[in-house]
C-alpha cells in the first residue's frame, strides 16, 4: 500500500470531489462504481477515506459522459406544465387505518434501529446510509394523519401479536 500516491505526482479526489468536479449526483456515482469499468480507488494508509486517482477518474468521465434523465412523454411547451388531477382513489376506513399502522410500524422500526447503533459507529456512516436510516419521514407522515386514524393504528399495532412479542425480546 502506498504511503502517500499524491507523492508519485496523482492528484487523489474524494466521493465528493468526483460529485462536484464531474455534476453527478451521489446516487448516480455510486451506480458508476458498481461499473466493472470505473477506476478502482486508491488505498492510503492512515485513512479512510475512499479516494480516487484524479486524472483516470476525469478519463472515466470523459468515456462515459453522464447521461440526463429525459422525458420522452413531453413536448419542449410542456416542459414544467402542472401535472393534471390526478383521481384519489377512495379507500375503505379499515384500508386506511391499515395503511396507517403501517406507517407507524415502518416509523418504529427505523427509530429503533437508529437507537440500537453505537453512537460512533452511525456518526462514521457514510452521509447517505446514515440518511437512509435516521431519517424521521415515516414518523412525520403519520403525524400528518388525523388525530382519530392515528388513534386507531396505535391500537391496531399495540394489540398486534407479533409486535407484542417482538417487545418482549
Amino acid at each position: 500500500m502506498p504511503k502517500n500516491p499524491e507523492s508519485e505526482g496523482s492528484r487523489l479526489i474524494t466521493l465528493k470531489q468526483i460529485e462536484q468536479e464531474h455534476g453527478v449526483s451521489r446516487s448516480a456515482l455510486h451506480t458508476y462504481r458498481r461499473s466493472a469499468s470505473f477506476p478502482q480507488p486508491v488505498q492510503v494508509e492512515g485513512s479512510t477515506k475512499i479516494q480516487y486517482r484524479a486524472e483516470e477518474v476525469a478519463a472515466w468521465f470523459e468515456a462515459n459522459p453522464p447521461q440526463q434523465g429525459k422525458r420522452t412523454d413531453l413536448t419542449s411547451r410542456d416542459e414544467g406544465a402542472a401535472m393534471p388531477p390526478t383521481d384519489v382513489p377512495t379507500s375503505s376506513r379499515t384500508e386506511l387505518v391499515d395503511a396507517a399502522a403501517a406507517l407507524l410500524i415502518a416509523a418504529i422500526t427505523f427509530r429503533d434501529i437508529v437507537s440500537a447503533f453505537d453512537p460512533q459507529a452511525l456518526a462514521e456512516m457514510p452521509d447517505d446510509i446514515r440518511g437512509r436510516v435516521t431519517r424521521p419521514d415515516y414518523q412525520e407522515a403519520f403525524d400528518r394523519l388525523p388525530v382519530d386514524i392515528r388513534a386507531e393504528a396505535r391500537a391496531l399495532v399495540d394489540a398486534d401479536p407479533d409486535i407484542i412479542a417482538a417487545r418482549e425480546l
